[in-house]
C-alpha cells in the first residue's frame, strides 16, 4: 500500500498542517458563534418591538459579549480578520510607512494654496496655549482647596502685562468666557488630545513617540508632537486628572509615554485593560463595560458642594484590539461620552467601523453632543479597512445621527498607515463639510493649536500665541 498523504510529511510539516488546521477551524468557529449571538439578538430585539410600543431606548443588541474568550462585534457589517490578513496588512502598512516618509510628504502640492507648497507645509505644528490650560487649572485648584467655586463663574479680565510661557517667550492669555463655560482642546496627532472642561483635564488615547513601535521598527511619526510630557505637565499644573483610553493599539496607547504618566492620573479604559497596565506598573484604572456609567466627580472634589455632577459613558464602537498577532481581542474596545450635569459636553471616539443602527442609538442615547472627535483617516484599502474605520463620508454621517454641534476630524496625518494619500482625509472632509453647509463646524484640526469652545454661548475661537 501507498504512503497517505499525511505519512510521508516530515514531523514539523505535520505540526504545521494541524496548527493551520486546528487555527482555521477556530476561526470558522468563531464566525458561526458570533453569527448566532447576532442572530438571536436580532430575534429578541424585534419580538420586543412587537410586543411593547416604547421609546424606551434598548440596548441589549448591542452589549459586550465574549466567544471563547476573546471579545466580538455584535454587528452585523462587521467581518473578523484573520492572522492571515493580519499579517499580510503588517506588511502593507511596512511599506505604506517607508512610502509615505520617503516620498509622499517631501512631494509637492498638486494645487498650491495660501502659501503652502509642499505637503510639509499643511502638516505644520503650533504652539499650545499652554499658559490659558494652566491658569485653568490653578483655579480650579485654588476653588478646590477653598471649597469655594464662585472664581469658576467670574468673567477673566483683559490681562494687563505679559506672561511669561514655559518655552521662556513672551505670551499673552486673552480674556473669554468663565472658566465653568470653557472648553480647551489641543490635537496632538492621531487620536491624542488634550482637553479641559472647566478646568479638569483629561488627555485621550496617548501617544506622542515619534515612532509608532520603535526607532528601529515601525511607522516614523510624519510631525513632532506638538507636547512633551514635561508641557503636558505644565499646561495642567502638574494635575492631569483623566487619561481615557478607547483601546490598546500601538497607536492609541503608548506604553512608555503611559508610564511616563503612571499613577498621577486615573485611567479610564475598557474591560481587559486593566491587567495590561499593572504590568507597566499603572493601578490606578478602572475598567468599563460597553453602556457603562461612570460618575468621576468625587475623583475631582469629594466637598459635596462641588457644583456639577461629572460623569464618563464608555460606549460600543465597531473595531479590534490587541498588539500582536496572539492578544488579539483579550480586551475591550470603546468609544467615550463625557457629561457634565447630564449635558454630553465630547464624544471620543476612538476607532469604529460605520454601523447605521449602532450610531442611531448612541444618538438617542446622548441626545446632542458639543464637541465630537471622530477618526477620518485609514479607511483605504477598503476591503480590509472598512469594517473597523470610518471614512470622512461616514463621520459626518454619525455627526448627523450623534447632533454633533461641532467636530474635529483626527486620526490622521500622524503616521502612514493605510492606502490613501496623507491629505485625503483632510480633503474629503473639507469638500464635504462644504457641500452640507457645515465647513466651518467640521473640519480637521490644527497640530497643537488651542480650540476655546464657550459652552454657553455655543461658540469656537481658535487662540494663536
Amino acid at each position: 500500500m501507498g504512503m497517505s498523504f499525511v505519512s510521508r510529511l516530515s514531523l514539523k510539516a505535520r505540526v504545521g498542517w494541524g496548527l493551520l488546521l486546528g487555527y482555521t477551524s477556530f476561526e470558522v468557529y468563531l464566525h458561526f458563534r458570533t453569527q448566532a449571538i447576532i442572530n438571536s439578538r436580532k430575534q429578541e430585539y424585534n419580538k420586543v418591538i412587537r410586543e411593547q410600543a416604547t421609546d424606551d431606548i434598548d440596548v441589549s443588541k448591542f452589549k459586550s459579549s465574549l466567544v471563547a474568550g476573546m471579545f466580538i462585534n455584535p454587528f452585523e457589517e462587521y467581518r473578523n480578520q484573520t492572522v492571515f490578513e493580519f499579517l499580510l496588512v503588517r506588511i502593507l502598512e511596512l511599506l505604506e510607512s517607508v512610502y509615505g516618509s520617503k516620498i509622499e510628504i517631501h512631494q509637492k502640492l498638486p494645487h498650491p494654496h495660501d502659501g503652502a507648497v509642499e505637503v510639509e507645509d499643511i502638516l505644520k505644528v503650533f504652539q499650545p496655549d499652554l499658559e490659558r490650560f494652566r491658569k485653568n487649572s490653578i483655579i480650579l485648584s485654588q476653588c478646590l482647596s477653598k471649597n469655594d467655586y464662585s472664581d469658576l463663574s467670574v468673567r477673566p479680565i483683559d490681562p494687563q502685562h505679559i506672561q511669561r510661557s514655559w518655552f521662556h517667550t513672551k505670551s499673552v492669555v486673552p480674556p473669554g468666557p468663565p472658566i465653568h463655560d470653557q472648553l480647551l482642546f489641543t490635537w496632538l496627532g492621531q487620536s491624542c488630545t488634550l482637553v479641559q472642561l472647566a478646568g479638569v483635564n483629561f488627555l485621550t488615547d496617548p501617544i506622542i513617540s515619534d515612532h509608532l513601535f520603535s526607532p528601529k521598527f515601525g511607522p516614523k511619526r510624519l510631525t513632532k508632537s506638538p507636547m512633551t510630557i514635561d508641557s503636558i505637565k505644565y499646561a495642567t499644573n502638574d494635575k492631569l486628572d483623566f487619561v481615557i483610553v478607547s483601546h490598546d493599539h500601538p497607536d492609541h496607547l503608548e506604553y512608555d509615554f503611559a508610564k511616563h504618566i503612571g499613577n498621577n492620573s486615573m485611567w479610564i479604559v475598557p474591560l481587559g485593560l486593566k491587567r495590561k497596565l499593572g504590568r507597566k506598573g499603572i493601578y490606578k484604572v478602572i475598567e468599563m463595560d460597553w453602556w457603562e456609567k461612570l460618575d468621576i466627580t468625587r475623583y475631582i472634589s469629594t466637598d459635596e458642594n462641588f457644583p456639577d455632577k461629572y460623569e464618563i459613558e464608555c460606549l460600543p464602537s465597531m473595531h479590534w484590539s490587541g498588539r500582536y498577532a496572539f492578544d488579539s481581542n483579550w480586551s475591550l474596545w470603546c468609544s467615550y461620552a463625557i457629561r457634565r450635569n447630564g449635558e454630553c459636553i465630547l464624544y471620543h471616539t476612538g476607532d469604529t467601523g460605520y454601523s447605521k443602527e449602532l450610531f442611531d442609538v448612541i444618538g438617542k442615547r446622548l441626545g446632542s453632543v458639543t464637541l465630537g472627535l471622530l477618526p477620518i483617516g485609514q479607511y483605504c484599502p477598503s476591503w480590509h479597512q472598512k469594517p473597523r474605520h470610518i471614512s470622512p463620508e461616514e463621520c459626518l454621517k454619525i455627526c448627523s445621527q450623534l447632533n454633533i454641534k461641532y467636530m474635529k476630524g483626527i486620526h490622521w496625518g500622524t503616521y502612514k498607515l493605510s492606502s490613501e494619500p496623507i491629505l485625503e482625509p483632510m480633503t474629503k472632509l473639507e469638500k464635504l463639510a462644504h457641500k452640507q453647509g457645515k465647513a466651518i463646524q467640521y473640519r480637521v484640526p490644527e497640530f497643537g493649536l488651542t480650540y476655546l469652545f464657550d459652552l454657553n454661548n455655543k461658540t469656537e475661537t481658535e487662540i494663536h500665541v
